[in-house]
């Protein structure tokens, strides 16, 4: 009886140090090119940050893995305290470092489809070690929808002369 309860201890621990009840859902929101160098790229990435439970979730860190069009292009880290209310949402800026080397092979895929599908793969810390949460979300971006149009502007219009 006392080895069945040690196994059962022990098989709860180690279910809870695999961690990582559902988190608040991930949506990517805007993309910011910063710095470059000829091997890595800075971005700031603005995420939404959606919770659908009655109970607020505070965030003591985040890892957010990025994929693009399923090449794993770099991570971005935030020691940001962040608290998604209950049944709500909140945006955050979270700073991404991404491979030039892993972007450059998609590239041409990119401009031929004017289109790229992204993945963020999550990892929300608590307050503790054993408080950890998952999320996993992926979209699909146009490249029309990054791109400022050029032809806005506010002056008044050109009237041909006679």
């Amino acid at each position: 009886m006392k080895t069945l309860l040690s196994l059962v201890a022990v098989a709860l621990l180690l279910s809870g140090c695999g961690g990582g009840s559902p988190g608040p859902s991930v949506s990517l929101i805007n993309l910011r090119f910063e710095d470059a160098t000829a091997l890595e790229t800075t971005a700031t990435f603005t995420l939404r940050l959606s919770n659908e439970s009655p109970q607020p979730v505070p965030l003591e860190g985040e890892v957010h893995k990025i994929y693009l069009n399923g090449l794993y292009l770099g991570k971005g880290l935030s020691d940001q305290k962040v608290e998604v209310p209950r049944l709500g949402t909140v945006t955050h800026e979270v700073k991404v470092h991404l491979s030039n080397l892993a972007l450059a092979t998609r590239i041409k895929s990119i401009l031929e489809t004017k289109s790229f599908e992204y993945r963020i793969v999550s990892v929300f810390h608590g307050k503790s070690w054993w408080n950890r949460l998952k999320s996993e979300s992926s979209g699909k971006l146009e490249l029309k929808d990054l791109i400022p149009e050029t032809d806005a502007t506010n002056a008044p219009p050109l009237t041909p002369s006679p």
